[in-house]
């Protein structure tokens, strides 16, 4: 046994010993090295190229223009609208919105209709849950309101955003919105704002004495950031909470955030809430339906290593959470 393993050893010293041998090992160890550095670097210029582009896209978007993103001619400019923005309309115009409202002022009366009608309110988010709300509040009657959202009408908007169509891909969100409300209600004021909530433009976003607030925000610290800022300042909200892997609306509840349950995204908000010292307070709608086995959808193989660079925004999900499109709606 010894004797082979010194015959082993000693054919190895010969073949390292090959000046060949040698330089082949050499260049190979070498090529490893320079490849590495190579794939190092290229990793961190890709990392930086992106940071760097959200940080400059960020900066050079005007959130607060009178239009969007692409800035198409025929897009409705925009007004800033508060609850005490006329809605001036003729006899004749009255007569059509009464004859569109009758079947809500059978059932909400005229004084209830009135109440509606005067009312203003403000929707931060017009994803899938977003855009269905402020639709059915303009179907129903407001007349002013006030849409938030930064984001674009996508391809895979169109299974759940209620004003998604092939020829709104890559408009904002909001603007497509106020187009298709104005065709529904053409005396409506409509405020579409492409903007990115967050705590330091909550003062001017939810400006102009709203008498509802609706977050229909799925990114976490923007929502706690809007729940906490409603609280503070007396604004009466209704928050959204999780539709993703759900499918049964019978389980849809409306609740006060403290007693919400088998609800991830409500356990995550109330005791955030609860480190900010709001306990309760807090208007929810809910599914009290467990989420389904459906898995996150998985990142491609080219985003796996860094997945940070493919968020929309710094700080946003990257992987996207299966929804039904019917149950935001």
């Amino acid at each position: 046994m010894e004797q082979r393993v010194s015959a082993n050893l000693e054919k190895l010293l010969r073949v390292f010993g090959d000046t060949r041998v040698q330089l082949a090992t050499t260049a190979l160890a070498a090529s490893a090295i320079t490849a590495g550095v190579m794939w190092g670097t290229r990793r961190t210029r890709r990392s930086k190229r992106a940071r760097d582009l959200k940080r400059n896209t960020l900066e050079s978007i005007d959130f607060e223009g009178d239009s969007g993103f692409l800035g198409i001619d025929n897009e409705p400019q925009n007004t800033i609208v508060t609850k005490h923005t006329p809605v001036e309309l003729t006899p004749n115009e009255e007569s059509l919105i009464r004859e569109q409202l009758a079947r809500h002022y059978a059932f909400l009366g005229a004084d209830g209709m009135a109440k509606l009608r005067d009312s203003f309110v403000v929707v931060v988010g017009a994803g899938g849950v977003g855009s269905w709300a402020a639709m059915m509040l303009l179907r129903s009657g407001v007349q002013r309101i006030r849409i938030i959202d930064f984001d674009q009408v996508t391809l895979s908007s169109l299974n759940r955003h209620v004003a998604a169509t092939r020829a709104t891909v890559g408009i904002s969100k909001v603007d497509a919105l106020k187009m298709s409300f104005l065709d529904i209600a053409p005396h409506a004021q409509i405020d579409a704002r492409v903007a990115l909530f967050s705590a330091d433009t909550a003062s001017d976003l939810l400006s102009g004495s709203p008498d509802y607030v609706l977050d229909c925000i799925d990114n976490m610290d923007t929502k706690v950031d809007l729940l906490t800022f409603c609280n503070k300042n007396n604004l009466r909200v209704i928050s959204a909470m999780g539709a993703g892997m759900k499918s049964d609306p019978s389980r849809v509840q409306i609740a006060d955030i403290s007693d919400t349950f088998e609800d991830p995204m409500s356990r995550v908000v109330r005791r955030r809430l609860k480190l900010l010292g709001i306990q309760s307070g807090v208007e929810v709608v809910y599914s009290t339906e467990k989420p389904g086995k459906v898995q996150l959808v998985s990142l491609a193989e080219s985003q796996t290593e860094e997945p940070g660079d493919f968020s929309v925004l710094p700080d946003f999900r990257v992987r996207i959470v299966p929804v039904l499109g019917t149950m935001p709606a």
